[in-house]
């Protein structure tokens, strides 16, 4: 597809606000999740969990257990086949069989009719364990003498990642501005409405049924065969409606742990976390430490970049190293610096394994680098926006690590929103007001972000998305993709680009779960990848379609196909509109004429110029990359250290809309996770490894009453590689709001913060301090 370049449509639904086809259903309670799944005689599972951050286990007694009435069976990692496995490094069984090494990893679990019973047996277990030397800071895991939790990983170093792209020292000795700056990030919880979970069957020939909250159903399916020891086409995988994910919900341990429960139970079984468990061992945001080292021309020309990152795996693996590389290298295409250097060490701790989260490593990096941006701006004598635009890539620029933007309108979203917000009149403002006011202390702050389309850097062969449109004896249209729907609306995205390009209406389009027995193979929704390969597919299966109606209506019409067209769920004659053919009338004729068979649309698309990284991690990795920028106003009382966040203006490329009403929410709920994430979140540990904060009473997320005023706008742009022009917006959304608020704070009390997240504890304690330090050279 290296030549495919697309050409805008005359789009007449795609780029319309549109509510979501399902959120009737939603609002009035009958859409079936996860946890209010059920089948036939299902039973319950509970997993017995680590009490210990660190030990050996010498022994499990399940006798007790075992005699609980209504349990029907229990399991440890002693009596059970299993394999290590995990997505990326194979570390983790699914049951503990000689060593735990968090407070929450599985030790035991059960099966009963109920939760009460499962409750009661799990308390009757019976282990000892030897408690071993933990390991609860990311600090700590390379330290001389520490506790090793992984014996094949000494040190604690899961991955250790040296990127090169010139030579960075020689750039640093010849540069008139060298700025080093060092920054920390915290250990945050996704906060999805629904827990994890699934419903797990076994049918007599050994073939498992998961019912799953998740957002790779087809690709998680490798996981979990060598976790359950068992070939792939044996597991299917049915993704149902669920409560949100924010990246969590990819390969999980809860499905194939309840998998082995309903295996071994001989019955259906439904095993979904509590909300505290879910706080204990879900897959919360990767904590990271940047020293972020740059170097510059006397006239902002930004030269070179090295950085060292730290990085907390937790227990497991997961999907940490890819996390972690990317955190290394993606915002490196949204700014022109010819020479780069990054290191990473991926550390294992004792504590909660880590994971995918909103952003996944860019969120983390671009909380640093647009904190050190605006640092750098500062010292230069340099608007923030101005350092930007003298750095910013272009349509067409090919970056160091070999990744080439096609549409690139970052500095059309730092204009618009630098407008929008009337950023440049408002500074000079809140200056002026500052001096008058000693107690309550304004900003305003702006950061710039980017984020991938799809990343080609997991499976080497295959990058891209299949869908399949199923057109029934009715004329109803059926679109089968393994792009599946997590809150985020591809269910309706889908529906507008069909509803556009088959011209029908919303009522005849409907998008089934996912389900690994019938969709195309796919990898699901993660790395923004949704819409940019969903719809990419799906244009071309809709000109498949298109073209079998012309077609059959062609035929029967007795009427050459270029004098036709598509019309309100009719082909018609262009020149006379009464000799038409409605879908149904050519749906009924392709079933008589080719017996039984409804009309189908097939849509393949990988993206043009994608290559899967080479050993030294270069090559263009993503076909389309998404940019904007958000501009925050804070006001600091600095009385009391308190924070408010009133405003925040974010325009953002995303090619070609598809669903404004989407996007705008997407925006607004990306916006509000990164405001969370800049003043509030934090999954704190106690010393002795347990988690101090793992309910909604004591982890501060933020409510309607605290999110500021949002004002969300789109640049003009089109993604030439796919054909509805559309890039995704899921995690880009997220990732410059935090540094917009930090950078927003400095502006108002001139403190810099560089560990998340900025509580008015540290806000007081920080201008107490300012204050104190004055008086002294006073």
């Amino acid at each position: 597809m290296s030549d495919v370049h697309f050409e805008k449509g005359n789009f007449t639904v795609v780029g319309t606000k549109q509510p979501y086809v399902d959120a009737f259903d939603k609002v009035t309670g009958r859409t079936t999740y996860i946890t209010d799944f059920s089948l036939p005689g299902m039973l319950h599972g509970k997993a017995l969990r680590s009490p210990y951050p660190h030990a050996r286990i010498l022994s499990i007694d399940t006798s007790a257990a075992e005699k609980v009435p209504g349990i029907k069976c229990v399991i440890t990692g002693k009596n059970i086949r299993q394999n290590k496995w995990g997505p990326v490094t194979k570390d983790e069984y699914l049951l503990a069989v000689d060593k735990v090494n968090f407070v929450g990893d599985e030790v035991a679990a059960v099966a009963g009719i109920d939760e009460e019973a499962c409750e009661e047996a799990l308390s009757k277990i019976k282990v000892e364990y030897e408690p071993l030397p933990a390991i609860l800071t990311m600090h700590d895991a390379m330290k001389e003498g520490a506790p090793v939790i992984h014996e094949a990983f000494p040190r604690n170093v899961n991955h250790h990642f040296d990127i090169p792209r010139g030579d960075i020292e020689s750039v640093f000795k010849n540069a008139y501005l060298v700025h080093e700056g060092e920054y920390e990030t915290q250990l945050e919880y996704q906060a999805y409405i629904e827990p994890m979970g699934g419903v797990s069957t076994w049918d007599s020939k050994g073939n498992l049924t998961i019912y799953a909250g998740i957002q790779t159903p087809t690709w998680s399916r490798n996981d979990y065969a060598v976790a359950l020891d068992m070939p792939v086409e044996k597991i299917r995988i049915v993704q149902q409606y669920f409560g949100g994910g924010f990246g969590a919900k990819l390969s999980q341990q809860v499905h194939p742990l309840g998998a082995l429960i309903a295996k071994y139970a001989g019955q259906p079984v439904r095993f979904v976390l509590d909300r505290s468990e879910d706080f204990q061992c879900g897959l919360p945001r990767v904590p990271m430490y940047f020293r972020i080292k740059t170097a510059w021309d006397k006239n902002g020309k930004y030269l070179g970049k090295y950085t060292y990152i730290l990085a907390d795996n937790g227990a497991y693996a997961s999907y940490g190293a890819p996390i972690a590389l990317t955190a290394m290298y993606r915002i490196d295409i949204m700014y022109q610096v010819p020479v780069l250097r990054s290191v990473c060490d991926l550390v294992y701790t004792n504590k909660v394994p880590t994971g995918c989260f909103r952003g996944f490593g860019n969120t983390q990096m671009h909380l640093a680098h647009e904190s050190h941006i605006d640092e750098v701006a500062e010292m230069l004598g340099i608007s923030a926006q101005e350092l930007r635009y003298r750095n910013l890539a272009v349509p067409g620029y090919k970056n160091p690590h070999g990744w080439k933007t096609n549409s690139c309108e970052i500095r059309q979203c730092i204009e618009k929103a630098v407008k929008k917000s009337d950023y440049d009149n408002k500074r000079k403002e809140l200056a002026e007001e500052n001096e008058k006011n000693d107690s309550i202390k304004r900003g305003i702050g702006l950061a710039g972000a980017v984020h991938v389309s799809g990343n080609r850097s997991f499976i080497k062969p295959f990058e891209g998305a299949g869908i399949i449109l199923r057109m029934n004896e009715q004329g109803r249209v059926y679109v089968y993709s393994n792009e599946p729907d997590m809150g985020q609306g591809i269910r309706t995205t889908l529906s507008i680009c069909v509803a556009d390009g088959l011209k029908l209406d919303f009522d005849r389009i409907c998008v089934p779960d996912p389900d690994t027995n019938v969709v195309p193979f796919g990898l699901g929704c993660f790395a923004s990848r949704g819409t940019y390969m969903a719809t990419g597919a799906l244009h071309v299966a809709i000109e498949d379609m298109k073209g079998k109606l012309l077609n059959l209506a062609s035929d029967l019409l007795s009427l050459p196909k270029e004098e036709l067209e598509l019309e309100n769920g009719s082909v018609v004659s262009k020149n006379d509109k009464s000799k038409r053919a409605t879908y149904a009338e050519l749906a009924w004729k392709h079933v008589c004429d080719f017996p039984g068979q409804h009309i189908l649309g097939i849509g393949h698309f990988t993206p043009a110029g994608v290559e899967y990284p080479d050993a030294t991690k270069y090559n263009n990795i993503s076909g389309g990359y998404a940019f904007g920028c958000d501009v925050a106003e804070v006001e600091v009382n600095t009385n009391t250290g308190e924070i408010k966040v009133s405003n925040i203006w974010a325009v953002h490329d995303v090619g070609q809309p598809i669903n404004r009403l989407a996007l705008e929410g997407q925006l607004q709920g990306g916006i509000a996770q990164g405001y969370g994430w800049a003043v509030m979140e934090h999954l704190k540990y106690n010393p002795d490894g347990k988690a101090a904060n793992a309910c909604f009473l004591d982890y501060q997320i933020p409510t309607a009453a605290d999110i500021p005023n949002i004002d969300v706008d789109f640049a003009d742009s089109f993604e030439w590689t796919t054909g509805f022009g559309a890039k995704s917006i899921g995690e880009c959304a997220t990732n410059p709001a935090a540094p917009a608020i930090l950078n927003a704070i400095y502006n108002a009390i001139g403190i810099r913060f560089h560990n998340l997240p900025i509580t008015s504890e540290k806000v007081f304690s920080a201008l107490r301090e300012k204050e104190k330090a004055s008086k002294t050279v006073e």
